[in-house]
């Protein structure tokens, strides 16, 4: 499923698109603040422009040729007003210098036309502030006032718009991520779909992957999975006919001949005769097994078709029916054979459950010694049906217990005649019916017990 941080699709794609919406968000926010705060820059200038026109109506030549600044005590009280800004300014005659106002105003050294304000920002008194210079006529030559506020009613308002123009981004921002982050979780939930689609298949269930209402981004995925699905299944079709074939053709030669060495064996009064022929009838007994397993293997493996469908099954029963075959090998063998069976219903394939259970008791009664015991058992055990057989044979050491499930795997050492197939078509009829094949040391302290747990019915 996608949900790891380092490899998570949707965690990638959000790590795309959120950078860049986050800029366009903040480059719209740095546009929108800028379009506001040029108009609102114009409009202090203007009415800067305005005082100081009013101003320079203050500036008069007198008769005598000289020229005065005389602003009415009124307007010098208008112009300290202001509550949060402080207020300069200065008059200048005819060659621009300071008759009237503050010290540290000085007349900008730039030719503007007459009639039309010049902004300027400057310092007085270590302060900034934004001035505008006005000129008008004075007799035949020029003259001018100089107006300078404190920009503190200009920041304060740049911040205000500052603070507007974030606000709506770090909402804006918020809502796009988490849009973004539950689109793409919305976009990306065919591929948990199709995710667990697959993960809750058997290993058996080849069958072709079925998508409702997949994106056309997602039909590529599901067609390539669908083949890949169709060519293990020929595949595993392919093996398995080879091995139906090959197990087909080997079992009924390998008959003929294990009747033969019998017969012969009757027949021949030699002593060496004799136990040369046992070793071939045993040869030929073993390798008829291996047929026998061979096309077991091909019935469980996955991809295969179940002979059986799959029916209510007493694992009691089934085992019960064993009992005339296995008794009489178990007391040739000189072991004891047990059986502790209780109801144990499943769903399965009588045919492969039956083979499983013929697989673990030819394991036990074929490396427990003579003189050995040997238990069949079937029950339930905190609500799961289970099959088991128990020995007080060598065991296998816990180390080796997944090594002994792999296909042709025999312990270095043991006797007996097997293929090392027996554990591995036990683990796979119980993969094929939702159980679990367990390993365990004996009760006893002293051999193995074998048992296969099935899922109840609220797990399945």
């Amino acid at each position: 499923m996608l949900k790891r941080l380092s490899g998570s699709l949707r965690r990638r794609l959000a790590l795309i698109l959120l950078p860049s919406l986050l800029v366009l968000l903040l480059a719209s926010a740095f546009v929108q603040y800028l379009l506001a705060v040029r108009p609102m820059q114009r409009e202090f200038d203007r009415a800067m422009s305005d005082v100081a026109v009013a101003l320079a109506e203050h500036v008069v030549v007198e008769d005598s040729g000289d020229i005065n600044f005389v602003l009415s005590d009124e307007a010098a009280a208008l112009l300290d007003a202001d509550a949060l800004d402080y207020n300069w300014y200065a008059a200048f005659d005819e060659r621009f210098k300071r008759i009237a106002g503050e010290e540290g105003i000085e007349w900008p050294a730039v030719n503007f036309v007459r009639g039309e304000p010049y902004y300027f920002d400057t310092v007085i008194n270590d302060r900034p502030v934004r001035a505008v210079a006005v000129k008008k006529a004075c007799g035949a030559l020029e003259c001018g006032v100089v107006l300078a506020a404190t920009l503190k009613k200009r920041g304060r308002l740049i911040r205000d718009m500052q603070l507007s123009a974030l606000v709506p981004v770090v909402l804006a921002g918020s809502v796009a991520f988490a849009l973004v982050w539950f689109g793409l979780g919305s976009g990306l939930r065919p591929l948990v779909r199709l995710s667990r689609e697959i993960g809750r298949r058997s290993p058996r269930d080849l069958s072709p992957v079925k998508l409702r209402d997949a994106p056309d981004e997602i039909s590529p995925l599901v067609s390539a999975v669908n083949r890949l699905m169709q060519q293990l299944g020929e595949a595993n079709q392919a093996q398995q006919a080879f091995l139906a074939t090959a197990a087909h053709q080997l079992r009924t030669p390998l008959a003929g001949l294990q009747s033969r060495i019998e017969l012969a064996l009757l027949e021949t009064r030699d002593p060496e005769n004799r136990v040369r022929l046992g070793e071939i009838h045993e040869s030929a007994v073993r390798s008829a097994r291996l047929a026998v397993q061979l096309l077991s293997l091909a019935r469980v493996e996955p991809g295969a078709s179940v002979a059986d469908a799959m029916l209510p099954v007493d694992l009691a029963k089934l085992a019960a029916e064993l009992v005339d075959e296995w008794v009489p090998r178990a007391i040739n063998s000189q072991i004891d054979l047990g059986f502790e069976l209780a109801a144990a219903p499943v769903q399965g394939s009588p045919l492969l459950l039956r083979e499983m259970m013929v697989n673990l008791l030819h394991n036990a009664l074929e490396y427990t010694p003579a003189g050995g015991r040997v238990t069949v058992h079937a029950g339930q055990m905190e609500g799961r049906s289970f099959f088991a057989v128990e020995d007080n044979g060598p065991g296998i050491p816990p180390e080796l217990h997944s090594k002994v499930l792999e296909r042709f795997v025999r312990l270095p050492g043991t006797r007996g005649s097997g293929s090392g197939l027996g554990l591995a078509i036990v683990a796979e009829i119980a993969a094929g019916h939702q159980a679990r094949l367990e390993l365990l040391e004996a009760p006893g302290g002293q051999g193995l017990l074998a048992r296969v747990r099935f899922a109840s019915e609220a797990d399945s």
